[in-house]
C-alpha cells in the first residue's frame, strides 16, 4: 500500500478526506433534516478522514483474510482517531467538531460527548469497507489517471486546501482574540 508515491499518497489523502466530508455531511444533514456541511474546514474535506484512511488500513491490511479482528481493530483505532481529533480541536482551536449528547442515537452511550459507542461500531463497519472495497477503487482511480493528471490534480487540491486552511486558522485566531466563541461545527 505505501509502496505509492507522493503523487498517490497525496492523492489518497484527499480522496478519503472527501469521502469523509461526503458521508459525514449526508449524515449530519439526515440528523438535523437541513443541508449541513460537517468539517472544520470550509472546503469539502475531513482531514481526519484521510489521515485516518492511512492509518487503519496499514494497521489491518496483514489481517485481510480475518475480517472479525479488522472490525475491531478497525474500530479500536478509528475510536482513539476521533477522541485524539476532538481533544486537538478544543484545546487549539477553542472549537467543538461535534457532540454526542446531542444525536438521538448516542446521547445515551458516549464518552464526554467525544466518543461514542454506536460511532464506533460504525467506524468499524465502514473499516471492512475500507480494507474490501474502497481502498481498491482509490487504487484503481489513481491508475485510471495516470500521474501526469494526478500531479495536476493534487497541485490544485494543495493549493485549494492552503487557502482554506489559512483562512479557517486565521478565523479561528480573530474569534479567540476577540472573545467570540467558534461555533460547533454543524450543530449550531
Amino acid at each position: 500500500m505505501f509502496d505509492m508515491g507522493p503523487e498517490q499518497l497525496v492523492f489518497a489523502f484527499f480522496f478519503f478526506s472527501f469521502s469523509g466530508w461526503i458521508g459525514e455531511t449526508i449524515m449530519e444533514s439526515s440528523v438535523r433534516k437541513r443541508f449541513v456541511s460537517k468539517g472544520f474546514f470550509k472546503g469539502p474535506w475531513v482531514p481526519v478522514h484521510g489521515v485516518g484512511a492511512f492509518v487503519v488500513y496499514r494497521a489491518v491490511e496483514m489481517l485481510k483474510t480475518q475480517p472479525l479482528l479488522v472490525f475491531v481493530v478497525g474500530t479500536v483505532l478509528c475510536t482513539v482517531v476521533e477522541y485524539l481529533a476532538a481533544l486537538l480541536l478544543e484545546k487549539f482551536f477553542n472549537t467543538k467538531g461535534w457532540d454526542y449528547d446531542t444525536y438521538p442515537f448516542t446521547y445515551w452511550c458516549n464518552f464526554k460527548k467525544r466518543v461514542a459507542l454506536t460511532t464506533s461500531l460504525f467506524f468499524g463497519l465502514i473499516t471492512l469497507g475500507l480494507v474490501y472495497f474502497y481502498w481498491e477503487l482509490a487504487k484503481r482511480l489513481m491508475l485510471f489517471l495516470g500521474t501526469g493528471i494526478l500531479v495536476k490534480v493534487d497541485v490544485f487540491f494543495i493549493l485549494v486546501f492552503v487557502m482554506d486552511a489559512t483562512f479557517t486558522f486565521r478565523q479561528h485566531i480573530k474569534n479567540n482574540a476577540a472573545g467570540i466563541p467558534n461555533k460547533t461545527a454543524g450543530l449550531l
